[in-house]
């Protein structure tokens, strides 16, 4: 047995214990107290940055709810105006029954009643340039979007709220470069099929298919078409027989778009054998709308950020030449909501013009009032065309209420009850990472506090061997 007096050993092992348990002590302690078990990146790196990742999507989800709230607000605020418009409009129908009670009105009582008629037309039109949410105009007509082209190559697909409306002549689009998909290609006969391996990817999913020991091309390229069809590739197989030549294409256009291949044998899509090969060869669309700078992404050419008149802008070319393939008419005046916890997950509404001078525009009569702005009650074939664009009008505006209800209900009322389903459970898998178990580091924390207590009882102990007791005996 040694004896050493200038280090202990034993006091230095116990108080390595008592470091480490008051450690442990120390977590159980803050866990208690904040309630999470992870405060800290070092606590659970992973952890930490799913449940931040669950964090960012709840706040989002939350934010989302109280955005389809307001929404519904400014929706209720429009439609409470147009209730108001209908019942105008009922009166301006009133009006004009009683005027066409020719045999009972006098010419005073006609133009009494073309006067209060004219009120309630000027009170259609403040109701309608005068509703606001906040400073943002609600039935002035100044809320919609629409598109045109004026080839058939070219399809308007849809703009943002930063589209500018478009002179008459619209938006010229030139082509700079024509889109194409992602292709490979090669010389395939019947002996190149005999025993091939060939394996094609894309999309996460991979299939393979097998050649027999007589296998034909045609037969083989027909196992392909019926592989890629069953895994639902985004991909096209054709095999030219007269050409003997295998073709793999992409459905889609653009560098995005790829796909892998492997082959058992050189020269069949691949260059070599056994060896993966990436098809990227696809291109995007290049040019320009209204000679401002656009994206493209496959057939699809969007307007950049930051461009005066067009940002945002996205239109389809489906045509084969360079050059301008025509022009994009457009008109900006939707509303847009941000409806999800996400980029992009916006729904929109229009709300057309419901001044007096926009409903029952161009109905025929033989009056010839060209809207409900023009009406006159003075005369009895008046008042009778009066009646018929009054109808007009009460169908229009009942009809603009019932898509603003069906917006409401169907998509924003819809959208909150989803959402407040989806941060329930975004919030039930972030406890189950982040909150502490309460049960669980209370018996830790006990486990830590007896285990700093007897080590440090140990640690006393330890401390008075073997020097001391040593110097004792020798005096």
């Amino acid at each position: 047995m040694t004896l050493r007096v200038k280090n202990n050993l034993a006091s230095v092992n116990t108080l390595r214990h008592l470091s480490a348990n008051q450690d442990a002590l120390t977590k159980s302690l803050e866990r208690l107290a904040s309630g999470q078990k992870i405060n800290r990146g070092a606590d659970d790196p992973a952890g930490l940055i799913i449940s931040e990742n669950l964090r960012s999507q709840i706040a989002g989800v939350h934010q989302a709810i109280a955005n389809s709230e307001v929404s519904i607000s400014m929706v209720q605020t429009a439609e409470g105006a147009l209730t108001e418009v209908n019942n105008l409009l009922i009166q301006v129908r009133q009006l004009a029954l009683a005027a066409a009670n020719e045999g009972a009105n006098d010419t005073s009582a006609l133009f009494a009643l073309q006067s209060q008629l004219k009120d309630a037309l000027d009170s259609i039109d403040r109701v309608s340039s005068n509703t606001r949410f906040g400073d943002k105009s609600l039935l002035d007509g100044s809320r919609g979007i629409s598109g045109v082209s004026n080839a058939n190559d070219l399809i308007f697909l849809g703009a943002t709220v930063n589209t500018r409306s478009s002179p008459v002549q619209g938006y010229e689009v030139e082509i700079t470069q024509v889109p194409s998909r992602a292709i490979a290609t090669g010389e395939f006969s019947d002996s190149d099929a005999e025993d091939l391996v060939l394996s094609i990817a894309e999309g996460g999913k991979t299939i393979t298919v097998v050649g027999g020991e007589d296998e034909t091309a045609e037969s083989f390229a027909g196992k392909l078409v019926k592989a890629v069809k069953e895994a639902n590739l985004d991909l096209e197989v054709v095999y030219d027989e007269d050409r003997e030549t295998l073709t793999v294409q992409h459905r889609r256009y653009g560098t995005q778009n790829t796909f892998q291949v492997r082959s058992s044998q050189s020269d069949v899509l691949v260059e070599q054998a056994d060896e993966i090969e990436e098809i990227n060869n696809g291109v995007d669309v290049a040019g320009t709308i209204n000679g401002e700078s656009a994206t493209g992404v496959g057939r699809i050419l969007v307007g950049n950020e930051g461009n005066r008149n067009t940002e945002g802008l996205a239109v389809l070319f489906s045509g084969k030449d360079r050059g301008i393939p025509g022009t994009v008419s457009i008109a900006q005046n939707s509303l847009i909501f941000q409806v999800g916890p996400n980029e992009g997950q916006t729904v929109r509404v229009a709300i057309e013009d419901t001044s007096s001078d926009s409903l029952s525009r161009g109905l025929s009569n033989e009056s010839g009032f060209n809207d409900l702005s023009k009406v006159d009650v003075t005369t009895a074939q008046g008042a009778e065309d009066t009646i018929r664009l009054a109808d007009a009008a009460i169908s229009q505006i009942s009809f603009l209420r019932g898509k603003l209800g069906s917006f409401q209900k169907n998509t924003l009322e819809t959208n909150t009850a989803t959402l407040r389903i989806t941060a329930e459970n975004l919030i039930a898998a972030e406890s189950s990472i982040r909150d502490a178990d309460v049960a669980k580091e209370l018996a830790e924390f006990t486990k830590n506090q007896i285990l700093t207590e007897t080590a440090a009882a140990a640690n006393a102990q330890a401390n008075g061997i073997p020097g001391l007791s040593l110097l004792k005996r020798n005096n």
